[in-house]
């Protein structure tokens, strides 16, 4: 028998197995309005609530933007049924890091077709807000900066799927002090802290740092604790690309765990990983730490991609005092500056496992675009030139993006495997356009369930969509979304376990998933028979606001 069959029979297995569970195990779900009639109905699915309990067979009723039903519903009338039988009918996912810009892109093909009906964008540090409005000739280049979180909520015309946005520390930073490293006055720090409690005033769902990037990487903990204080004081959480996730990981994450102990903010450790194989090793004592800071009553959990490669910007190796006053550029054309920069540089790099890890991706100036797909060290041998002098080369000619190959994947399997960790595409919503990116905007989601329920066995299919479902929906105070219950929103993927996969691939990153055969965003069928149409029943997130 091969693999592909005894997977298959795994999975008509396990449905059977919850199929037998009785409608009447469904309690009340089915009491009220049990009769319809409905606008939506969806009948005979497997439902896997979002909550980690049972599968069970059922119908699910739809009325507006809400489920009013749930159980056995065999008599009710509707306006619409969909047949989902043999198919997992699940909470729409919710992606809790993400870089969409639904502005540019509104249809978000590249999440729908995984299931996502809501993405939480503006981490790692940036957000669209607040920004300084551009001027002039600055407009024109930068036309979707905002003023304010309204002002970033108001530019959203019609769009796929539901959006929401952390405030970037970094964004706040520079808003304040503008492009600079130095510490903060006791006034920037009150000018910032005010900046946050509006954008909270106004619906942000959380406060974000970068703290590898600049200008994150030059605040003091000291800072960010001040910060997170606001965000404890408005009930959101802390979301944090950790200052080092290579040779000072663990100190990394005891920052982080300090800044939301001594603020009294939740914690999401975004993308949590160790880079570099020399430090694969600490991934006992990273879990310790933070099961540990579980025990003691912090609130703190982390999210993960399941791939082997992170994706960042070739810039973040260089030094922070490199890119201070925005001339960064500049000083890579200054050999003396240049010069100045090589063993910091240098110690990044190494700390991942070298330029031979390292995948040039999207960014590149107009003649080194044939270069992508292609590892550093390689371009650099067959030039002839140090992979530094490369490196500063290609930065010198754009924004260069870079894949980089120094995660454990067995390490990554252990963290995604925790109970406390929630799956987060680090992607953006996307539709096909050329060769470019990570594919993780186009697979993360179904992979992790192809991966580790299918695969491995190593996570079942109800903890697995928990992860991706009301655990990111609870962590974000999302309460209306993230389990089917009577009363959330009717934002309901439908699925064929055993097809549904992702098929992006490092050369070739956008190509779409497959096996989401129904999506519906807040009672609109988004997706029918595994394609997309054309509803765009999205809206913009503003917690707290109406």
């Amino acid at each position: 028998m091969s693999i592909a069959i005894s997977r298959r029979a795994f999975v008509r297995h396990a449905l059977a197995a919850g199929a037998a569970a009785p409608f009447a195990a469904l309690g009340g779900c089915a009491a009220a309005g049990s009769r319809g009639p409905f606008d939506l109905l969806l009948r005979g699915g497997t439902v896997v609530d979002g909550t980690g309990a049972s599968r069970r067979v059922a119908d699910v009723g739809v009325a507006g933007d809400r489920i009013v039903a749930i159980g056995d519903l065999a008599a009710a009338t509707a306006q619409r049924t969909l047949d989902v039988r043999g198919l997992v009918v699940a909470p729409g996912f919710v992606d809790a890091h993400a870089h969409t810009d639904l502005r540019r892109q509104p249809r978000a093909t590249s999440k729908v077709l995984q299931g996502v009906t809501t993405d939480v964008t503006g981490p790692d540090g940036g957000s669209a807000f607040p920004e300084r409005p551009a001027a002039g000739a600055e407009a024109e280049v930068d036309d979707r900066s905002c003023a304010d979180f309204a002002a970033w909520r108001a530019q959203h015309g019609p769009i796929a799927i539901d959006i929401g946005s952390y405030v970037g520390h970094g964004t706040v930073r520079r808003r304040v002090l503008g492009p600079v490293g130095r510490a903060t006055t006791t006034d920037e720090l009150a000018a910032m802290q005010a900046l946050l409690a509006s954008a909270f005033e106004q619906g942000a769902l959380g406060l974000s740092s970068g703290l590898e990037y600049f200008p994150g990487n030059m605040a003091p903990t000291s800072e960010l604790v001040a910060l997170c204080q606001v965000a404890a004081k408005y009930d959101r959480p802390y979301v944090t690309h950790i200052r080092n996730e290579d040779d000072a990981v663990l100190e990394a994450v005891d920052e982080a765990i300090a800044i939301a102990r001594d603020s009294g903010a939740s914690l999401l450790i975004s993308h949590l990983k160790i880079g570099g194989p020399h430090n694969w090793p600490k991934i006992d004592a990273l879990l310790a730490r933070i099961e540990a800071a579980r025990a003691q009553g912090v609130d703190v959990v982390c999210d993960a991609y399941p791939y082997e490669a992170w994706s960042t910007g070739l810039a973040t190796n260089f030094p922070g005092w490199a890119k201070e006053g925005g001339q960064f550029t500049k000083r890579l054309q200054d050999p003396a500056e240049r010069e100045r920069m090589r063993v910091e540089t240098e110690a990044s790099v190494a700390a991942n496992g070298g330029w031979g890890t390292l995948m040039l991706g999207s960014g590149l100036g107009a003649a080194d675009r044939a270069l992508q797909g292609r590892r550093i060290d390689d371009v650099a041998r067959e030039r002839g030139v140090p992979p530094f002098e490369l490196a500063c080369e290609l930065l010198t000619r754009g924004s260069v993006s870079i894949l980089g190959f120094g995660i454990d994947p067995a390490g990554m399997d252990r963290i995604l495997q925790q109970p406390w960790c929630l799956v987060a595409s680090d992607g953006s919503g996307a539709v096909q356009s050329g060769r470019t990116g990570h594919p993780r905007s186009f697979g993360a989601f179904p992979r992790a369930l192809r991966r580790y329920v299918r695969e491995q066995r190593t996570v079942s299919l109800e903890a697995m969509v928990r992860k991706v479902t009301a655990m990111p929906a609870q962590l974000l105070r999302l309460h209306d979304r993230g389990v089917l219950a009577p009363g959330k929103l009717a934002s309901v993927v439908a699925f064929d376990p055993e097809r549904f996969t992702d098929h992006a691939t490092w050369l070739e990153p956008q190509r779409y998933a497959e096996g989401v055969q129904w999506l519906v965003v807040n009672g609109v069928v988004a997706v029918e028979g595994g394609k997309q149409g054309e509803a765009m029943a999205g809206r913009v997130l503003a917690r707290g606001v109406g």
